[in-house]
């Protein structure tokens, strides 16, 4: 079947009459047949961009094919804003993809082919990656690294207008970035098996993920799972108030978590080189009031103990899990091991240590 084409101009003048008839595709090893259309973007073809219409893949897919060099940003953006309407993927093809930054937009997923295949390069030594528009529901990104070749001391992914909800990032890997994710207002945020930092290993600088912004937003509901956190001042820094951090890998970091808001951490593993803290709970400075800052750590205490408190009462709301008991209570009589609830340890032989322990009358 013949393939048409169109130059940039006829995209953005008659959008709607970029359809043609059906054809198989295969992309990625899995065969579709469909009768509406999908757009094929190919960028950065020789001086001028070259867009073709082809057989669809799927409705609401477009598709964005790296052939040439040379940057690559308005091909890119051009795929985004198609989808801000009526939403849906905007899937890139196999390639290192040139560009000065990016608007991610709602309703919008930004899937790579493969994260080892599909490289979003930032060339600029300064600014962010990819910026969110306000309010960006739904925006979701997948299976492909970021990396700025500028060493950029902005953020790979910058979201702080409006409220950020039902936001999703997977299987993506960011370096070359000072910083990885920055969501101020995060409701219902994942971000899952994503590999951020290595940037500066002999001098650990910036942070991986950060929720809120420590003065009047912070979020809640927010989930990071199955991440790989490396060459960092501090690997996450949540606001939070509900936030659940499941099975993080920690390591060539200062500090490895900083909790402000209300925090579960789930089977973490951390190096020796993680110095200043394992898990910082501190003061929560969004909203304040009563409830306080506190976290519950499952699973952490074979590795070293390696807590820092901003105050007793983040002390006394934290409780610790340890993974097993078959450690020392420790050489510091003030600070023992075992099973922390606030101001009172069980250690492994079933002893109960108790600061200032009053009886209730």
């Amino acid at each position: 079947m013949e393939t048409q084409h169109t130059d940039v101009g006829t995209l953005t003048a008659r959008p709607n009459r970029l359809i043609c008839a059906c054809r198989w595709w295969k992309p990625v090893g899995i065969l579709f047949g469909m009768s509406a259309a999908a757009v094929v973007l190919i960028a950065a073809q020789g001086p001028q961009d070259t867009i073709s219409s082809t057989s669809s893949i799927m409705p609401g897919w477009v598709v964005v094919e790296k052939r040439g060099t040379g940057d690559d940003t308005a091909v890119i953006q051009r795929a985004i804003d198609s989808l801000a309407d009526t939403g849906g993927v905007a899937w890139l093809s196999a390639g290192s993809y040139q560009h000065k930054g990016l608007t991610g937009r709602a309703n919008v997923h930004l899937r790579g082919v493969h994260a080892s295949s599909v490289k979003l390069d930032y060339t600029p030594d300064t600014g962010d990656g990819i910026t969110l528009v306000t309010d960006p529901d739904n925006f979701a990104m997948s299976d492909l690294t970021l990396t700025s070749s500028g060493r950029s001391d902005g953020w790979a992914v910058r979201a702080e207008k409006g409220t950020h909800r039902s936001l999703r990032f997977e299987g993506v890997n960011v370096g070359g970035f000072h910083n990885g994710i920055l969501i101020t207002n995060a409701i219902n945020v994942t971000i899952r098996q994503c590999r951020i930092g290595h940037t500066y290993p002999d001098d650990p600088k910036g942070i991986g993920i950060q929720f809120g912004n420590g003065r009047d937003l912070g979020g809640n509901g927010v989930t990071v799972e199955d991440c790989y956190l490396n060459s960092l001042k501090t690997g996450i820094v949540t606001y939070a108030q509900a936030c659940l951090i499941s099975r993080p890998i920690i390591e060539l970091c200062r500090t490895g978590i900083e909790t402000h808001g209300i925090t579960s951490i789930v089977m973490p593993w951390y190096d020796k080189t993680t110095d200043v803290a394992h898990v910082s709970i501190q003061p929560n400075t969004v909203g304040g009031g009563k409830s306080g800052t506190g976290a519950l750590l499952l699973g952490y205490g074979t590795g070293g103990w390696n807590v820092q408190y901003g105050t007793d009462a983040e002390r006394q709301r934290s409780l610790i899990l340890p993974e097993r008991l078959d450690f020392s209570p420790g050489s510091d009589p003030s600070d023992p091991h075992g099973i922390k609830l606030g101001t009172v340890v069980i250690d492994r032989d079933g002893i109960v240590h108790a600061k200032d322990f009053r009886k209730i009358p």
